[in-house]
């Protein structure tokens, strides 16, 4: 009866999800139409400026040719285009925010509801069978749990990255710009260091979304994601990773892909933060359409029983996360081996459809 009533409450968040989606679809169209609508006005206002500035740099040179109220007109005029056009730039980019942050909000929502559909997949096979081998009310739980872990980690990241890059270059552009009136070669120089400046932090926030929703999982799949993150890891924290995969040419469901990058994600996090090794290989190999996932590292170890006694708690919630992934979302095996000094040994068995 229990299993009955959590499906329940699962179906309905899924739908309430679903309808949220919808919401951020329709404001999303609404911000890119308003979008569209202030970028063009941009466009008109800065064309306008042009015309109008070099009205007034003639003005400056053929002073006596123009009478006092044309040259008050000409003034009035560019510095009320300049206002109007700072304040749609500012639109703009309120605008711009805004439609990045509803489509970092639709990808999580949309990987939770996944995850969801999963969980109630699980719990419908499993009702039918037997009764329930796990707590409902806990993988509940942990799911939201690992949801707004992940959303905490996601803001901390922005504070500390995107947002604190956008600052400097704000605090940059504001030098630039009061040089301008003094030192033009100055300026010259703090503009093209402000334009490497804005090239790293894009890159940098290239990273972020990648690691936040990686484009390549849903256009080319789980294979190619993964070679491109290990790639990535590897140069980033200066680790060897040597990635291996065997007899993995098709792609998989949806679901399957997120939880087994998740998986795997989650394990190289750990061998980065937490062993302090400077090698590791993460093997994936499809046999009889049984997917088989070893991750290995050279780090410091530590006690496999301690760590499972307190994978519930905060500090330990990613094991949590990762047996779970695999044991409840993709009905697989998931098993751990460490030794202090001798390195860690993660490894997934995991059924395929």
């Amino acid at each position: 009866m229990a299993g009955e009533e959590v499906q329940q409450q699962i179906t309905t968040a899924i739908q309430t999800y679903r309808e949220e989606i919808d919401r951020i679809r329709r404001e999303l169209n609404e911000v890119e139409s308003l979008l569209r609508q202030g970028m063009a006005e941009v466009d008109k206002l800065s064309m306008r400026e042009t015309s109008i500035a070099n009205r007034v740099r003639d003005l400056d040179v053929n002073l006596e040719r123009y009478e006092k109220t044309d040259i008050k007109t000409f003034y009035t005029t560019l510095i009320e285009v300049q206002m109007r056009l700072q304040t749609m730039r500012a639109q703009v980019e309120q605008l711009q925010t805004r439609r990045e942050t509803l489509r970092d909000r639709q990808s999580l929502i949309g990987e939770f509801v996944e995850l969801l559909e999963a969980a109630a997949a699980q719990l419908e096979r499993s009702a039918k069978i037997v009764d329930l081998p796990f707590d409902p009310q806990t993988m509940i739980a942990n799911i939201i749990q690992s949801q707004e872990s992940e959303r905490l980690r996601i803001s901390l990241q922005m504070h500390d990255g995107p947002a604190q890059a956008m600052s400097n270059l704000v605090l940059r552009a504001e030098i630039c710009q009061r040089l301008l009136d003094r030192d033009l070669d100055q300026a010259r120089a703090e503009l093209v260091a402000l334009k490497n400046a804005v090239n790293n932090t894009l890159q940098e926030t290239r990273k972020f979304i990648f690691d936040l929703r990686p484009m390549t999982l849903d256009d080319l799949g789980l294979v190619p994601t993964l070679r491109r993150y290990v790639a990535q890891i590897s140069e980033k924290h200066k680790i060897d990773l040597n990635l291996m995969i065997q007899n993995l040419d098709q792609r998989l469901p949806g679901h399957y892909e997120v939880t087994i990058f998740r998986f795997i994600q989650e394990a190289i996090n750990n061998v980065v933060r937490h062993s302090g090794a400077t090698q590791a290989r993460i093997m994936l190999d499809n046999s009889d359409n049984t997917l088989h996932i070893l991750i290995e590292d050279n780090g410091s170890g530590f006690a496999v029983q301690d760590a499972i006694a307190s994978a519930g708690t905060r500090k330990n919630m990613g094991l949590a996360n990762m047996r779970q992934q695999i044991e409840v979302l993709l009905q697989g095996e998931f098993g751990i081996e460490s030794t202090i000094g001798r390195g860690t040994r993660v490894a997934a068995t995991i059924p395929l459809p």
